[in-house]
């Protein structure tokens, strides 16, 4: 006599080994497919970062052709007849930053004409740090940058002087050359201050020039240029010659901390420079030179 299994009894599940098994291949995928979407994820904001610095660039250039100068930091200094202020004034280019000077070269008129505490700038933040793009505590003090002016442009004898009289730099006294000198790019700052709302440690407000918030300079002026450096951002203080930003170097062996600086030179074009482990800063008559990146 022939024993018929019930049709409707429950099949067999997985077993240990099989159940192990399947564990250890989605262990695996996984593993392939994170690194793969970082990798994604860093290229997009590499792309996204290069784009603003072109347009920064792009408004550097527009500026000096209709004012015959470069802008600078800021100050309250007098400068032959005409009264420049550190905070921004509406329609002043003789006012505020560096920062706020370009904004009608940027498309952002409306905060040029009429500067407001409320209004942020996108192409001024990097899409790496995913900051607040205004302060607002305190009453606000408005938009800022991740990206800060190399201020051995407009006075290299003191550079990390932060309001320096404007010395109406244009690019005719550049005698050893522009195509290779940084002017703007992406400054180093503590990772524990993405999420802050107030003006941090070397990064303020546009709206107010002649601070440390706005540049970046190395140390002891043309006559003994150093102290600039480029490197990740990292829970160490930034100082007023570091470089550099979230994006990891490229490198086959690295360990992760190792950063890059990404910087248009004066032809409009956006390079990325390596760290300060490999970096050859050379600073030329007190211009900031940083040769571009293999």
């Amino acid at each position: 006599m022939r024993t018929r299994t019930n049709p409707g009894s429950p099949r067999r599940g997985f077993g240990l080994v099989e159940l192990l098994v399947i564990i250890a291949i989605i262990a695996i995928l996984l593993a392939l497919l994170i690194p793969a979407v970082q990798k994604v994820r860093e290229a997009a904001t590499r792309t996204q970062s290069t784009n603003n610095l072109k347009q920064i660039g792009l408004a550097m250039h527009s500026f000096h052709d209709v004012y015959k100068r470069l802008p600078f930091n800021g100050s309250d200094t007098m400068v032959g007849k005409v009264k420049y202020t550190k905070n921004a004034q509406a329609e002043k280019v003789t006012s505020g930053s560096w920062g706020f000077q370009v904004l009608t070269f940027i498309d952002q008129a409306p905060l040029f004409n009429k500067p407001s505490s409320d209004a942020g700038v996108p192409v001024y933040m990097c899409p790496g740090r995913g900051r607040p793009s205004i302060e607002f505590r305190k009453g606000g003090g408005g938009a800022w940058s991740d990206y800060f002016l190399n201020n051995y442009i407009n006075n290299p004898v003191k550079a990390e002087t932060p309001d320096n009289g404007d010395t109406k730099r244009s690019l005719v006294g550049f005698n050893d050359g522009v195509s290779n000198t940084v002017f703007v790019g992406h400054g180093n700052i503590d990772l524990a201050d993405y999420k802050s709302d107030s003006n941090v440690a070397f990064c303020s407000t546009i709206l107010t020039g002649g601070t440390t918030g706005t540049i970046r300079a190395g140390k002891n002026g043309a006559a003994n240029p150093g102290g600039a450096s480029i490197q990740r951002d990292s829970n160490q203080a930034p100082t007023l010659g570091s470089w550099g930003g979230p994006i990891p170097a490229r490198r086959p062996h690295g360990d992760g901390r190792r950063g890059r600086a990404n910087v248009p030179v004066w032809h409009a074009k956006s390079q990325w420079f390596p760290d300060a482990e490999r970096q050859r800063n050379s600073l030329s008559a007190g211009f900031m030179n940083l040769p571009l990146a293999a």
